[in-house]
């Protein structure tokens, strides 16, 4: 485990972290000078400890939301106030200088994005007051509540994206891998929610449509390709379905493989299972026991590992089931379990009430099981690998 500590250095500041990495850590700080709102990129490097300055900017509309993504040679930085258009600014990651700057205007109003790439933004719009009879045709015709833009930032062209999956996937359920090299898209496309997919099967007497989730494969650069051609069917694979009589949701990704987890409602069985990508392979890792209420699950997506905590009258009980060898247990006044790094040091986070002040204070505790003795910090916590970052 590393722990880095930038209590220091982040003391009273409003700030945002956006990427860790073994060298670097980025984020930004949004703070009132004059009266005039300002944005700060920043840089801290982990060997010197020292800060720097990427890019600075004057924040005219205080309703302004940031998005920032961080890249190997570029920071790509995003302003938006949920309206249709939005601010894209590309900067050189070691000048801070700008590469790119533009307005980039779409039909309907902001509502999420992310980058596929160094190269390449998705961008998904929601209806609004101007343009709601065109997402009402719109979703007659491809079952899609919100339209779909794809930005390539080498052209600087915006690209209409005519295919229904990708578009009803929208940005949170496109997850970005790498495996061996090369970059994968991971479209998640479940059918609903899970309480209403269950629904469905304790009434599917009376379904006669495909009740269906599916999890779906394919190469980002051909994705990109085929967007930009205006293709409305994309080159995928599916790597795991589920009809009316169970479910498949993604859980996350370690090395080559992806997992997800797949319950059949019927027998309540739910199971994590892995697909191996550069074999094409399932594999069933483990069982859950998703019907003891006593037992609750923690996951971490990236690296993924899974972990059941069962919680007793003063201890909680760890113990790695995917992806962790870890079993041991902790005071459980050190609050909720968080992370367990190298089958040793369990996080936890606790949030304490002061009655006098009417404030709150979080906690981050650091367990060492092997000398059984902890530390705790009144701060914020974030896990990122074998990282702990204090701020």
């Amino acid at each position: 485990m590393i722990v880095v500590d930038i209590r220091n250095i982040f003391a009273e500041r409003n700030i945002q972290l956006s990427d860790v990495n073994n060298e670097y850590i980025y984020y930004l700080e949004e703070k009132n000078e004059n009266g005039q709102n300002e944005l700060f990129v920043l840089e801290y490097d982990r060997s010197s400890r020292k800060e720097r300055l990427i890019a600075n900017y004057s924040l005219e509309d205080p309703t302004f939301v940031e998005h920032l993504f961080t890249f190997e040679k570029t920071i790509l930085l995003i302003l938006e106030n949920g309206s249709n258009s939005l601010w894209l600014i590309e900067l050189d990651k070691k000048t801070g200088m700008e590469k790119n700057r533009k307005k980039v205007v779409c039909t309907g109003a902001f509502k999420e994005c992310t980058a596929l790439d160094s190269e390449h933004l998705l961008i998904t719009m929601s209806p609004d007051s101007d343009n709601a009879e065109i997402f009402r045709k719109y979703k007659e015709v491809t079952g899609c509540d919100s339209l779909c833009y794809l930005y390539d930032l080498t052209d600087n062209k915006k690209y209409f994206v005519k295919s229904s999956l990708i578009a009803k996937a929208g940005c949170s359920n496109i997850k970005i891998i790498t495996v061996k090299g090369e970059k994968f898209a991971v479209i998640l496309d479940p059918y609903a929610e899970e309480d209403v997919k269950e629904n469905f099967f304790k009434e599917q007497r009376w379904v006669h449509s495909d009740i269906r989730d599916n999890i779906w494969i394919c190469r980002l650069a051909e994705l990109e390709k085929e967007i930009e051609l205006g293709k409305e069917i994309i080159t995928k694979r599916c790597i795991a379905s589920a009809d009316i009589k169970a479910l498949v949701r993604y859980m996350g990704v370690a090395g080559n493989k992806i997992y997800f987890r797949a319950k059949e409602f019927k027998s309540g069985t739910e199971k994590i299972c892995s697909y191996d990508v550069p074999v094409n392979r399932l594999e069933v890792e483990t069982t859950l026991h998703s019907n003891d209420d006593s037992v609750m699950y923690i996951v971490e997506e990236s690296p993924f590992k899974i972990y059941s905590i069962l919680e007793g009258v003063q201890q909680k009980y760890v113990k790695g089931l995917v992806n962790s060898e870890v079993e041991l247990e902790y005071d459980s006044e050190m609050g909720d379990f968080v992370s367990c790094m190298d089958n040793r040091y369990v996080i936890t986070n606790r949030i304490l009430h002061s009655t006098e002040d009417n404030a709150s204070f979080k906690y981050c505790f650091i367990y060492d099981a092997k000398l059984n003795k902890y530390e705790s910090y009144s701060c914020n916590s974030y896990v990122k690998g074998n990282t702990l970052i204090l701020y």
